[in-house]
């Protein structure tokens, strides 16, 4: 044999071997990943009768911290009509409709000259008055020593004591109106009992205005209101005094707090939804009607909680989640949700604490199916 034969021969060797070799490789191969999927793939691994591949969790106990943001509108509290406690012209009037006011403030004055004669009147009465009950003052003790000695009749000293005590009572009387007078004078100056805004303007320099007749409203912004709608089913999750922080639009940083201070008992069927007031301090009075921002409500629970990813449905009552039986299979267990937040949700019903659920590869699990983490 010739040594080209034999160079031919050996290549040819080579060759059968490297088929050979790759042949095998590449049946280790199919082999290897029919393995890897029968591990790794559920529905392989059900019609192979082995356990579906997943993640398992222990249902525990912890906090679960819900949080909803709603729209606000800052808006009025307590409105309070201005009405004059006597009649006369409005001699002034300082504020207009939208104006700021504090608790004391001027908001008009009525003419008071009328005001002030009748005190001037009033205040001569009670000095004539005094003088009077001087005078039978002295004439009582006077006539009371002359009665002792009998200088003077029975009747006389009556008519002494008489008239000291009918000036005793007018003077009581001229007082009386004094103090009216005083009283009067000091209303022609009308000012605000609250710090708030003027709403309503009825009144205005000239006009003449009754007693009691409604010339302003003020309302209060101090402490300022709120109006939010809340979802009816967070209604159960935030009840009146819960603090919450509010966030201003026109002060990016400033954050309010404040607290739930009243929820109208009737829903508001076009938004499935119930307005909520909260209520924040504001001294300054910075924060006026109509500014918007944002009311931040958190609620904290330490309750069974399970990761959020683990439901398979989220919605109310169609909540489920695959529960692993002592036998290793899957089932499908309904649950009821309560708050959620920060990847955990809240079971009220359907689990407890130290059963194993399945928190991932279970889109593809079937009830019955038997798993493994």
């Amino acid at each position: 044999m010739t040594g080209r034969m034999l160079n031919i021969l050996k290549r040819n060797f080579v060759f059968s071997v490297f088929i050979v070799a790759i042949v095998g490789l590449i049946g280790y191969l199919l082999l290897s990943a029919k393995k890897h999927m029968e591990i790794t793939n559920t529905e392989i691994a059900r019609n192979v009768g082995n356990a579906a591949p997943v993640e398992l969790h222990k249902v525990g106990a912890g906090a679960v911290t819900s949080r909803f943001a709603a729209t606000a509108v800052a808006t009025e509290g307590v409105s309070v009509a201005i009405r004059p406690q006597i009649e006369g012209a409005i001699r002034a009037q300082p504020v207009k409709l939208g104006d700021l006011v504090v608790e004391g403030q001027e908001l008009f004055r009525l003419d008071d000259a009328l005001y002030k004669s009748n005190y001037t009147l009033a205040k001569s009465l009670v000095e004539n008055r005094k003088t009077l009950l001087d005078y039978y003052s002295a004439n009582l003790s006077e006539m009371k020593s002359l009665l002792e000695g009998e200088y003077v009749s029975q009747e006389q000293y009556k008519t002494a004591f008489l008239n000291f005590t009918q000036s005793q009572s007018s003077l009581a009387e001229a007082t009386h109106q004094l103090n009216n007078a005083s009283q009067e004078l000091k209303q022609t100056q009308v000012s605000s009992p609250i710090s708030g805004v003027v709403s309503e303007v009825k009144s205005f320099p000239g006009v003449y205005i009754k007693k009691g007749e409604e010339a302003l409203v003020i309302n209060s912004i101090d402490p300022i209101l709120f109006k939010i709608l809340l979802p009816e089913k967070e209604l159960g999750n935030f009840s009146l005094g819960k603090a919450v922080d509010i966030r201003l639009s026109a002060f990016t940083n400033t954050t309010l707090r404040g607290t739930i201070y009243r929820v109208d008992p009737e829903l508001d069927e076009s938004q499935g939804a119930a307005r909520v007031y909260v209520q924040a301090p504001n001294p300054e009075l910075t924060v006026k009607p109509g500014m918007t921002g944002t009311v931040y409500l958190e609620q904290n629970k330490n309750t069974v909680r399970i990761p959020s990813i683990a439901l398979i449905n989220r919605f109310d009552d169609d909540a489920v989640v695959f529960r692993v039986s002592e036998s290793g299979a899957a089932e499908l267990t309904p649950v009821k949700v309560g708050i959620a937040g920060d990847g955990y949700v809240e079971i009220i019903e359907g689990l407890h604490v130290g059963d194993e659920i399945v928190v991932a590869g279970q889109q593809s699990l079937k009830a019955g199916d038997k798993v493994k983490g």
